[in-house]
């Protein structure tokens, strides 16, 4: 009994130090957007709206846990949309990344989970903003199905974004 104690704890063990993280993450800077983004599904990367850290190397800034934050006009409605990155040194998945608004309403929070890269210009780009409404006050940690969906399309000025990330 000790013996197959033994094996299976040297197998969990064994398991645990052989594992990898994995990564699925992309990144286009603002100024290499191309045609070729246009219909893509991407996650905007706001600059922080009091720059303070255009010194940091953008590679450096997934390590310090600042959160980017931008008001944006919606809807003829300003809010506030803050950067959630769950991005770690050796893993990071592009669908855990997202845009949310804590402000939205005492009882709900938007976020956008899904953005679409509809058309740009010289000093902007159209992007299809996929909004999902959530109870604010839920137990559970993980993402849960939506209260409600919407999508609206909205012009933004590229010198808010420092680029975007794509899947791999």
């Amino acid at each position: 009994m000790k013996n197959i104690s033994l094996i299976i704890f040297l197998l969990l063990i064994g398991n645990y130090c052989f594992s990898q993280g994995g990564w699925n993450i992309g990144y286009v800077s603002i100024d290499s957007i191309s045609q070729n983004l246009i219909g893509r599904d991407v996650k905007l990367d706001f600059r922080k709206e009091s720059d303070t850290t255009n010194s940091i190397p953008s590679f450096l800034m997934n390590f310090i846990a600042i959160e980017d934050s931008t008001s944006l006009l919606l809807d003829g409605e300003e809010i506030v949309l803050t950067e959630k990155r769950n991005i770690h040194s050796d893993w990071g998945f592009y669908d855990e990344q997202f845009l949310e608004c804590i402000d939205f309403n005492k009882s709900e929070s938007l976020r956008i989970y899904h953005s679409v890269i509809e058309e740009q210009n010289e000093d902007s780009l159209l992007v299809r903003l996929y909004i999902e409404i959530y109870y604010k006050y839920t137990k559970r940690k993980e993402r849960i199905s939506p209260d409600r969906r919407y999508c609206i399309s909205q012009w933004i000025p590229k010198d808010k974004l420092n680029g975007v990330m794509i899947k791999e």
